[in-house]
């Protein structure tokens, strides 16, 4: 039997804002809530929580350094700022939901960060932000779902100071992604 050695090349990269572990518990704690839900989902990771600033997708070992290098540039002049995590969210809407979240708000402030950071380094990027807190698989009763949505449309958690972009590697495994920071980057 012959064994294949390779070294891999590339990694899949993505920049994200990581949300601080004194939220993390609270989310952690409204997650709790959604499981009896009547719903199969994939919740996700308390020590994954963030929002993506921007999706880079496979990268390669060459241009990492590069990379690096224009994340930091992308953001040295931005000011850090204050963003508040409420708002229960339905994707793509209350109808058909695929994912459940909670929307990121600030105003402005974040979409520079986001138009900044992807003018620099690409990736694929969405203004809107929030934090996934489920991939919804399938619904067993979607009216006690949706009453479930409006009853916490107006969920607030806290609010947090971004003072950094963080480039993540993502491995996806079975048992779901294993995310590791390889460089933070920080606003000023």
């Amino acid at each position: 039997m012959k064994i294949l050695l390779y070294k891999r090349e590339s990694m899949r990269l993505f920049a994200c804002v990581w949300v601080p572990n004194t939220l993390r518990e609270k989310i952690k704690d409204f997650q709790q809530k959604m499981i009896d839900l009547p719903m199969k989902a994939k919740f996700v990771e308390v020590d994954n929580l963030h929002f993506t600033v921007t999706f880079l997708g496979e990268i390669g070992d060459k241009k990492l350094l590069g990379l690096k290098s224009k994340l930091d540039e992308s953001v040295k002049n931005i000011n850090r700022f204050s963003v508040k995590i409420e708002e229960l969210k339905a994707i793509p809407n209350e109808k058909y939901i695929r994912v459940m979240g909670l929307r990121i708000k600030d105003g402005e402030t974040i979409a520079n960060l986001i138009k900044s950071v992807a003018n620099s380094i690409g990736g694929k990027y969405y203004l809107e932000q929030k934090i996934t807190l489920c991939r919804v698989k399938k619904i067993f009763d979607k009216a006690e779902l949706q009453k479930f949505i409006i009853l916490n449309k107006d969920k607030k958690i806290g609010e947090f100071q971004v003072d950094a972009v963080s480039l993540v590697q993502s491995e996806l495994t079975r048992s779901g992604p294993i995310y590791k920071t390889i460089h933070d980057s920080y606003l000023k």
